[in-house]
């Protein structure tokens, strides 16, 4: 049997990465340490994660150099879209995950089912060593309410940090 390579990673290895990647920001992006405190009931948040990963993005950030060289390497991995196993991402305290392939949930039912939010990742686009990456992440809260960010991540001692952060937009 012949592995698949990506990056000179076999393809296994570069997607439990990724969900390790996801794994570990998912709570802090959804921000819903801070939402939940505001929850004061014993009803769960609702979050609505989009298990549809990608590269391509709306290119129509120009003039920010430091924005299209993110942008560049990010849609430079060209691995195409990945519909990630909702059984591989970790739950999270007080908030119960949705999973689907829509990129919204319904905003109706926003505030009579205590949706927080919904929340989309790109595919991440790491170096051959699997030290550095890129990704793209979008939250939805409602009408007008929402923002999205171009973030580079390294490991250190095993673990992914954020190295840089750039907001793409902020409703």
């Amino acid at each position: 049997m012949t592995s698949i390579l990506l990056f000179g990673q076999e393809k296994s290895e570069y997607e439990s990465e990724e969900i390790k990647v996801i794994n570990q920001f998912l709570y802090k992006l959804a921000d819903a340490a801070r939402l939940s405190k505001f929850n004061n009931t014993d009803k769960p948040l609702i979050l609505y994660f989009h298990t549809g990963l990608r590269c391509s993005l709306n290119k129509s950030y120009e003039g920010d150099y430091k924005r299209n060289r993110l942008l560049k390497q990010l849609e430079n991995c060209n691995l195409g879209r990945r519909f990630i196993d909702s059984t591989k991402i970790e739950k999270l305290n007080n908030v119960n995950i949705i999973f689907g392939r829509k990129n919204m949930y319904p905003m109706e039912k926003y505030d009579s089912e205590r949706v927080i939010g919904t929340i989309s990742f790109s595919r991440t686009s790491f170096n051959k060593s699997l030290t550095t990456g890129y990704f793209y992440y979008r939250v939805y809260c409602g009408e007008d309410c929402g923002h999205g960010a171009l973030i580079k991540i390294k490991k250190k001692n095993g673990t992914w940090i954020i190295d840089d952060y750039i907001s793409m937009w902020i409703s």
